[in-house]
Formats: structure tokens, sequence, C-alpha cells
């Protein structure tokens, strides 16, 4: 309130806004406006605006008829209806207080329970991980045996799959590992044939739809193994490949009996700013009365132009 305000206002209801937690009215009884310095104002206290804790509630700063002097700026113009009693007004200050409490209890109640679903949502993304197979159904159309994919609907040939898979074992409530010989039979992996029926629930790795994996499923365990080496000794792991263009897999699926055929693989590494170069070139004679032909020759470059190169035939490796 500015001194030409405080003059019009003596004798007049004020509000004495003093202290933190409590607001007071009373009567502007005094004004002193002295040049240069802010003016002060004595006021009777007549009642309780407004309280803000239980505790100032019950032992409010100012009592009724009491008499304070406080600087202008802490005086401001009352423009409400005043109680018929400092006891009644201090009571109006306590239920008003009592609402505006319960309201921020039910917004801190509905912030606690955000809080909390938020906590279990995040909770449950961090321990829930993603599933790692595919579901399939063995089904048969034209009398040939087929991997019908569950979510997708995705249909893949049975025959020649060169995927490991496992079958869920309905009787035993647990998943049996299988491969397939033909048609409905399957041989577990301690050797037993079981037949297995239309419905029946087979799964997948994904992994092993990966270019990389499928293009280590198609090597022998001589010609893992190097690949393996070479990897290691430029610091490289399975987790930092960043790409595999993979010809091998397309040309066994589309090879014929006793046919030649040849390619290059490629596979890039990285790992923070460096890189590996791998270069396959392979070969392959596949014979009906005989072991198949079998030569791999991997050849890494790194971004440091160091070069190895490793070839597998068949039974022997060398560098």
């Amino acid at each position: 309130m500015n001194r030409k305000e405080a003059i019009e206002n003596k004798g007049h209801t004020v509000l004495v806004d003093s202290h933190p937690d409590c607001v007071c009215y009373g009567v502007l009884t005094d004004i002193d406006t002295p040049e240069n310095k802010i003016w002060q104002g004595t006021v009777k206290i007549n009642g309780i605006h407004t309280v803000n804790t239980a505790r100032i509630a019950s032992h409010p700063p100012y009592q009724e008829g009491e008499e304070v002097t406080v600087s202008g700026t802490k005086i401001r113009p009352f423009t409400g209806k005043t109680t018929h009693s400092y006891r009644a007004s201090l009571l109006n200050a306590i239920q008003v207080l009592e609402k505006e409490t319960n309201g921020s209890i039910k917004e801190l109640e509905e912030e606690k329970q955000q809080l909390q679903e938020l906590r279990v949502d995040l909770g449950n993304k961090r321990g829930k991980a993603e599933d790692p197979f595919l579901y399939f159904h063995l089904t048969e159309e034209y009398k040939e045996i087929i991997l019908q994919e569950q979510s997708y609907d995705e249909k893949m040939s049975l025959e020649g799959c060169p995927f490991e898979m496992d079958w869920f074992d309905t009787k035993a409530n647990r998943w049996t590992k299988v491969m397939h010989e033909n048609q409905w039979v399957f041989k577990t992996a301690t050797g037993k044939r079981i037949r297995l029926q239309p419905k029946d629930t087979i799964r997948i790795h994904k992994e092993q739809f990966e270019p990389f994996q499928i293009l280590l499923n198609e090597l022998e365990s001589p010609s893992k193994q190097s690949l393996a080496r070479l990897m290691h000794y430029y610091g490289f792991q399975r987790k930092h490949m960043v790409q595999c263009h993979n010809t091998l897999l397309r040309q066994l699926l589309e090879a014929e009996e006793d046919r030649q055929f040849s390619g290059v693989n490629f596979i890039i590494c990285q790992k923070n700013e460096s890189f590996l170069m791998i270069q396959h070139r392979y070969e392959r004679k596949l014979h009906s009365d005989r072991d198949d032909y079998v030569y791999d020759r991997f050849e890494c470059t790194s971004d440091l132009n160091e070069r190895q190169v490793i070839t597998y035939t068949n039974m022997q490796t060398s560098q």
C-alpha cells in the first residue's frame, strides 16, 4: 500500500501481512509518513484472515485488540467481509485451511498413484526381456510339412530347414530339442524318434535368422574356430559385428546334387573408432556318393591396414 492509499484507508479495515504463515485484519488507526523513508502504520487487530499451518492456527501471532506497528509494505487494502468476532474469524480461517489441505492431499495421493504406476511400469520394462524365440505350428500343405509362424502368419518349409528347434511336449510341459528327419518324424537329442502332429508347437531362436548366425551354421567346426581366432586377434567379438552379407545360404538352398559353387561373403565389425573387414571366400562341391568338398578362406583387414589370412579345406587349417 502506498502513502496515498494509507491516508485513504486510515480508520478502515486493512490486512496485515507481516507473518509468513498468517494474515490478520484490523483497523488502521495511525500512519507515520516520514520523508525519504517507508511509511509505517499502526493496526488494531480484529481478526484472522488466513492461516497456512495448524501450528499457527493454534498460536496466532496477534491477539484480538492488539495494536501492532508494521512497515507500510506489509499493509494491504481489505475488500472482503469480516466476522462478528476474533474467534469466528479464526474458525473460518481454519476451515479454509482444512479444505485446501484436503484438496492438496487428494492431489498428492493422485500424484503418488501416478508415481507408483510409473515406477512399476519402468520396473516391468527393465525386468521384462523381449522373447528371443519365434513360435511356429506344424501344418501340412500339398503333402509338405510346413512351419507356420504364429504372429505374422509366415510359412517356411521344414524340408532341409537348417535351424535348431525345440518342440513343446504338452505331456511333460517342457521344451525338447528335436531334429527333423522326414515328414512328421523327428529325433530328440537323446536319439529317440517321435512322431509329431499338426498344430504341435515348434520354437526357433531369433538369433538363428541373423545372416551371421546362418553363415556360422553352414561352417564346419574348424572353420568356425578359425574365424573366431581372427576376430579375437583383432580384439573384436560377435557383438561388434555391424553388417554381414551372406550369399552362402542362398546358394546352398538353390544348389542341386553334384553341383559346384563359390562366392564371397562380407563381414564388417566396429568397436569405437576401430573397424575390421572380413572377406569370406568359399567353395563347395556337393556330392551324393561321398563327402562334400569344403573350402573357406578368411581374409581380414583392419583400419590400420593390418592383414591376416586363414584358409580351411575339409580337415586342415593353414595360415
